[in-house]
C-alpha cells in the first residue's frame, strides 16, 4: 500500500485526509492519508523517504522544502513554493496543485475574471499564487497588504478608489474560530461586482454573507488535492468525483 501525508505545524482542522481517503477508496486505490505535524523538517524527510510514496505540505514549510528537492515544476519555481511532493527512487520531485486548483475553482464558480479590474487581499504563499493565476488573463491584478506597496501591490485604503469587478480573500481574516471578522468594509464589498475567498471554514464568512455568495474555498481545497493524487497515483478527475468530495462535507 502506497503512504502520503500532509505535513504542517499545525494540522487539526485539516480536511485533506478526509478528502484523499474517500478518493483512493472511491478509486479502488490501494493507498492511505495522514496528517504529520512537525516541527523538524530535517526529521520529517528522513521519515518520508523511508516511509511515503509522496507529501502535501501547508503553513510554513511550503518555501521551506524547496532546498531539499531534487526536481521542481517549472510553474511552481515560478511561484517559488510547493505544496506537493512526489517520491521517486528516493528523490523528491515537487508541484504546486494549489494554482491548478484556485483556476478551477474559478471556473467552477463561473467567475468572469477575464480583462477585469481584480484584486487580492494579502501578500503571503496564497495570494501569490492567485496573483499568478489571475495575471495571466485578466486587465489589471493587485495585491492588496496592510505592510507594504509598490508594482503592483496596494494598501487597504488605496481600495476605496479602484473599480473592483473581483476581489479575492487571501488572508485568514474570517477563517474560524474568528467568524465575525472581515478582511474589508461594506464601503468597498458594496462597490464590488464578485467576491472568492479562499477560507472554507465557515462557508460562508462574512465576507461572503456581503454579497451573498458561497464562492468559498472548498473547491479549491478539493481540486488541489485531486490534482495532487492524479501526481501520484494517475487519477482521473472528473465532474462527479468533485461533487461527491464537495458532499461529504454538506
Amino acid at each position: 500500500m502506497n503512504k502520503y501525508a500532509l505535513i504542517g505545524a499545525k494540522l487539526g482542522h485539516s480536511y485533506s485526509a478526509k478528502i484523499h481517503n474517500y478518493v483512493f477508496n472511491k478509486l479502488n486505490i490501494k493507498a492511505s492519508y495522514e496528517l504529520i505535524e512537525t516541527l523538524d523538517l530535517d526529521d520529517f524527510i528522513k521519515y518520508a523517504k523511508a516511509n511515503l510514496k509522496g507529501f502535501n505540505i501547508t503553513i510554513p514549510y511550503k518555501e521551506q522544502i524547496l532546498p531539499y528537492l531534487d526536481y521542481i515544476d517549472d510553474e511552481a519555481k515560478k511561484l517559488a513554493n510547493v505544496n506537493t511532493v512526489k517520491i521517486i527512487d528516493n528523490k523528491l520531485y515537487g508541484y504546486n496543485t494549489d494554482l491548478l486548483g484556485f483556476i478551477g475553482m474559478l471556473d467552477y464558480y463561473k467567475v468572469d475574471y477575464e480583462n477585469k479590474n481584480c484584486y487580492i487581499l494579502g501578500s503571503g504563499g496564497a495570494a501569490k499564487t492567485c496573483y499568478y493565476a489571475l495575471s495571466k488573463k485578466t486587465k489589471n491584478v493587485y495585491l492588496v497588504s496592510r505592510g507594504k506597496t509598490g508594482n503592483n501591490i496596494i494598501s487597504y485604503d488605496d481600495l476605496n478608489e479602484q473599480d473592483i469587478d473581483l476581489i479575492v480573500n487571501a488572508t485568514p481574516v474570517g477563517m474560524y474560530p474568528n467568524v465575525k471578522m472581515c478582511p474589508v468594509g461594506l464601503s468597498i464589498l458594496n462597490k464590488t461586482k464578485e467576491v472568492v475567498d479562499l477560507i472554507y471554514n465557515p462557508k460562508q464568512t462574512e465576507f461572503l454573507k456581503a454579497k451573498n455568495s458561497y464562492n468559498n474555498g472548498l473547491i479549491m481545497l478539493i481540486l488541489q488535492a485531486l490534482y495532487a493524487d492524479k501526481i501520484w497515483e494517475d487519477i482521473d478527475i472528473k465532474a462527479e468525483l468533485i461533487k461527491e468530495v464537495g458532499d461529504l462535507f454538506e
